[in-house]
This record gives C-alpha cells, structure tokens and sequence, in this order.
C-alpha cells in the first residue's frame, strides 16, 4: 500500500485509486445512521472487498433498520460505543459529515496517520462524471431538486445526491458515462472535503449565506471559508453562479476563476450574465441578449 507524509502524519493514499478490489484493504466506517451515507459507504468497500468495520454510538436496535441492510455483506458491526483500535488499526476512516472534527476518535486516527474521508469525497474521487455543486444557507434543497427535475426532462440520466439524503455512493456504479450529477453539500461536508482536490464542480451555485450552525464554528469567518470551498478549484472552464442580492457576493466574484452568473431579484447591471425577476416574468441575459424564461 502507498503512504505518503502530511502534516497529519503517515496517510494510506491507496484508496484513492479507481479500482473495484480493495481486497486486504481495512476500513472503519464513523456513524451507520439512519439516512443513507454510513450506509452506502460501508456497501461501496464491503462489496469490494475491503474489511469493513460499521461502528455508531446508537444501538442495535434504533440502527435495525439500517443493519438490515447490509445483511448480505460480511461487515462487523460496533454499536452502541466506539472502540479506539478501530481508528487506529485501520487503513481508512469513512467520517460521518455530523461528526465533530474534533473527535477525540479522529484525534486518535490522525495521531496513527489514518487517512479519514466521507462518502462525498471518495464519490469525487471516483467519478470522473460532470458535477453541479450547490450549497448556501437556505434553499439548497430546492435548488437541488429543482435543478435535477429541469435536467432530467432532457437528460434522464441526470443524478441527485449529498445532503438531500441520498449518498453519491448508492448510485456511483450505476453512473452513465458523461451523465449530470446534481450535489447539494452542506458547510460540513465541504469541510470535510478541504485540503483533498477532489472538488472541482462543472457549475457550482451558492444560494446564500447566512448566520448559521454557529454552535460548530467560531464565527461567519469559519463558516464562510467552508462554503467557498465549493468554487475554490474551478478554472476558466467551469461556471460558478452567485447570489447578486447577498453580501458576500462581491468577495466571491473577485475569489472564483470560473465563468460568473448571477441571480437576482432586481435587474442585472449592465455587462451581468444571469438571471432576474420583472413583474412580468423571469429574464435571462448571456452577453447582449436578454430572453424571457418565465412568464
């Protein structure tokens, strides 16, 4: 296995190769919940190959439903507690987005040089297929859902997951090539993903920012840095899609190197591309052109 030296110790990088067989590879996944992402990450490794350890502080019983089905995988399962050997003996720790990152457990895998991802970062790691990222205070769902609907109608192909619920993972083998993948990622799955340059979205959007899970950040500052993170390594390439009436806009047009769009609820200054609302409708301008598109 390949080992590389951070700032964090000796990490495994190993599983960051594309490949169907982590045979003799030994994976502990953080947090099984009930909601689809320990979930699909333990089925990603265990149907791989991998040693796949499940451990949650839920019991048994209120994870029933969620153990039930992983039945057809030979997975251990540690409920109700967290045993440090699983964090420190182990190649990779898959961390539950809801997780601190400043869990003593985590602690104890970064000090044995334990590599320690999410199921959206060994999603990006793998799929090499265009991606929508979205993210934002409020609204981020909706966008989401309304973004994969519009998509789908000409795409059916199209796919929807991250912080809706539904982990990239359950799908990433059933990818069509070249097929859209619509994201919606929260503050702290990006955080997550900081540091490992497997962002790099097609489009990214922010709907807003707003004053929001303070209780895990010391202040907008913290919580602003991670929400950036969602354009920081697209290129001239790409399109980022910004949110004209919002206060932090104007940092981030200056920050992105992507193509910019914005939206609004006034009228675009001259020589803006995106989109506004007038009393009589949607109006869309990209370069002279300006184009009703809803009534």
């Amino acid at each position: 296995m390949k080992h590389i030296r951070t700032s964090r110790g000796t990490v495994n990088t190993s599983f960051q190769k594309k490949t169907t067989d982590y045979s003799g590879f030994r994976v502990t996944v953080m947090g099984l919940g009930l909601h689809g992402g320990g979930l699909a990450s333990a089925r990603f490794f265990a149907s791989r190959g991998a040693t796949v350890t499940v451990t949650d502080l839920k019991d048994g019983k209120t994870l029933a439903p969620s153990v039930e089905k992983l039945a057809d995988l030979s997975i251990r399962f540690v409920l109700g507690c967290h045993e440090t050997s699983d964090f420190t003996e182990t190649d990779l720790v898959i961390k539950n987005p809801g997780v601190p990152v400043d869990s003593g457990y985590l602690a104890h895998a970064r000090d044995a040089g334990v590599n320690i991802e999410t199921d959206i970062s060994i999603f990006l790691s793998h799929c090499e297929n265009p991606v929508i990222a979205v993210t934002g205070s409020k609204g981020k769902s909706t966008t989401v859902s309304a973004i994969h609907f519009c998509l789908s109608r000409i795409l059916p192909e199209t796919r929807l997951g991250g912080n809706i619920t539904v982990s990239p993972l359950t799908f990433i083998d059933d990818l069509e090539p070249g097929a859209w993948v619509v994201l919606e990622l929260s503050s702290w799955q990006l955080a997550d993903i900081a540091g490992k340059n497997c962002l790099k979205p097609k489009v990214s959007l922010i709907t807003n920012i707003l004053p929001d899970h303070m209780n895990r950040y010391k202040g907008m500052d913290d919580y602003v840095a991670d929400k950036k993170l969602i354009y920081t390594l697209q290129d001239a390439d790409d399109f980022s899609i910004f949110n004209l009436d919002d206060q932090y806009t104007t940092r981030f047009m200056k920050e992105s190197c992507a193509q910019k769009l914005v939206f609004s609820s006034k009228k675009l200054p001259a020589g803006m591309n995106g989109a506004w609302l007038m009393p009589e409708g949607g109006l869309l301008r990209i370069g002279r052109e300006e184009h009703q598109i809803l009534p």
